[in-house]
């Protein structure tokens, strides 16, 4: 009596379209990730060491807005932000239109998406470090430093928006109490303040 064998071979181009399927799922949800809640008006005020460092969003459409950077001492004025140096085109995950991350001059980026702000996150290719309280706010500590310890620091993402909330910055030459630090006194985005 001949037995019959069921033949489970699947062809490779069922296995090539389930493959691609799987990718394709993948890959978008990959690219779905956070966005900065960005909106028309939008702003962040950065004391820094008694100097004003100001973030301001101004929506050119349904995805992309000027970030214009006005800096100065208060009682001074600021700096004239319609010169094209003082303003960024960037999307709503707060990337450049060459794909960098927006930075605020000397703040550095002011944003990472929320769900990165975890111990071993990723912030701008820099791990955060832990999660703690500082200044009432609960946030993610990223510690970096350059030029072989040269230059280092400390900036804090705030866990809830993952906009930045503070930092400093110290030389070689600058002892553990001494060196530059910010912070956010003023801002419109809910939950900051």
């Amino acid at each position: 009596m001949k037995e019959h064998h069921e033949n489970r071979y699947v062809p490779k181009s069922v296995t090539h379209i389930a493959v691609m399927i799987l990718l394709t799922a993948f890959l978008s949800g990959c690219s779905s990730g956070d966005q900065a809640p960005l909106s028309d008006g939008l702003f962040l005020s950065y004391d820094f060491d008694g100097s004003v460092i100001r973030v301001k969003f101004s929506q050119i459409n349904a995805d992309k807005f000027y970030a214009i950077l006005t800096v100065g001492v208060a009682e001074d004025g600021f700096s004239d932000p319609s010169t094209v140096g003082n303003q960024k085109i960037v999307d709503k995950y707060l990337k450049t239109k060459s794909g960098t991350d927006y930075e605020a001059g000397s703040l550095g980026p002011v944003w990472v998406p929320p769900s990165s702000v975890k111990k071993g996150g990723n912030a701008h290719g820099d791990t955060i470090q832990e999660i703690r309280e500082w200044n009432g706010w609960k946030v993610g500590v990223v510690k970096a430093s350059m030029g072989q310890g040269a230059m280092r620091g400390e900036w804090y993402y705030e866990k809830k928006t993952g906009f930045l909330v503070g930092g400093m910055r110290a030389s070689i030459t600058d002892d553990e109490e001494s060196g530059s630090s910010f912070i956010l006194d003023d801002s419109n985005i809910d939950g900051l303040f």
